[in-house]
C-alpha cells in the first residue's frame, strides 16, 4: 500500500522529518511513502488547508506541534481543534515530542558524532542523557547543542565560532538520518507518533478512508 502524506510542521527545519516519516510508515506496513512538509501559516489550521492546496490531495495528515511547557495531552486537544477548523475530513496523526524535537534527535549517539564530524570519536559525552531521560530536559535544543560541541570538539575560538554557527544545519541533518526504532522505542512520545501511524495505516487499508486521489 502506497501512502501519500502531508507534514504540516511547526517551523521550516521540522520539515526534514519528512524522510524519517516515509522510513517509519514502511516500518509499520506502507509498501511505498511519499511525503511532503509544509510550515507556512501562522496557525496549524492554515499551515493544514495551504499545504493541502499547494500539494493536493493526501492520504494522510500529520499535524505537528512540540509539547514544550503546555503538556502533551494539552497538544493533542489543540491540534484536534485546528485539524477540525481546517475543515480536513481524513486520517490525521498528531506529532507531539516532549518537550521539542531535540530531544528524539539526542537518541542517536553515532548519528549525533557523525554530524559533528567525529564518527570514530570515542570521548565521553558527559551531557548526553540516556533515552529514559530525555523526555525531562528542561531545554532539549541547548543540550543537542552542547553534545554536539562535546562530540565535534572544535579547537581554537574561531573553529568554535563557526562550529556553533553550523547548528540548525547540524539539526536538519540529525533529523533527515533520523532511524526508527533502536533508543527511540524508549522514548514514550515517539512510541505514541508510532501506535498513532500503525492506526492510521490500519484505517487505509480497511477502507475507512479512501486513499488519496483513487
Amino acid at each position: 500500500m502506497r501512502v501519500r502524506f502531508l507534514l504540516a510542521c511547526e517551523g521550516s527545519s521540522d520539515t526534514s522529518l519528512v524522510a524519517h516519516i516515509e522510513r517509519l510508515l514502511i516500518a509499520c506496513g506502507a509498501s511505498e511513502a511519499d511525503g511532503s512538509a509544509f510550515a507556512h501559516g501562522r496557525r496549524v489550521a492554515d499551515r493544514i488547508s495551504l499545504g493541502l492546496k499547494y500539494y493536493g490531495k493526501a492520504d494522510m495528515l500529520i499535524a505537528h506541534r512540540d509539547a514544550n511547557s503546555a503538556g502533551s495531552e494539552a497538544r493533542y486537544d489543540e491540534l484536534a481543534k485546528e485539524v477540525n477548523k481546517s475543515r480536513y475530513d481524513g486520517v490525521w496523526v498528531g506529532l507531539v515530542p516532549v518537550r521539542t524535537m531535540e530531544a528524539w534527535l539526542l537518541a542517536d549517539e553515532a548519528a549525533i558524532r557523525r554530524v559533528a564530524g567525529r564518527p570514530a570519536g570515542q570521548e565521553p559525552l558527559p551531557d548526553l542523557p540516556v533515552p529514559q531521560q530525555l523526555e525531562a530536559l528542561s531545554n532539549p535544543k541547548a543540550t543537542l547543542q552542547q553534545v554536539l560541541l562535546q562530540a565535534g570538539l572544535p579547537q581554537g575560538k574561531r573553529r568554535r565560532r563557526k562550529f556553533l554557527a553550523a547548528f540548525n544545519s547540524q539539526r536538519r541533518q540529525l533529523a533527515e538520518v533520523l532511524t526508527p526504532g533502536g533508543p527511540l522505542e524508549q522514548i514514550a512520545s515517539w512510541v505514541r507518533f508510532k501506535a498513532d501511524l500503525e492506526s492510521a495505516l490500519a484505517r487505509i487499508r480497511d477502507g475507512t478512508e479512501p486513499p488519496a486521489g483513487r
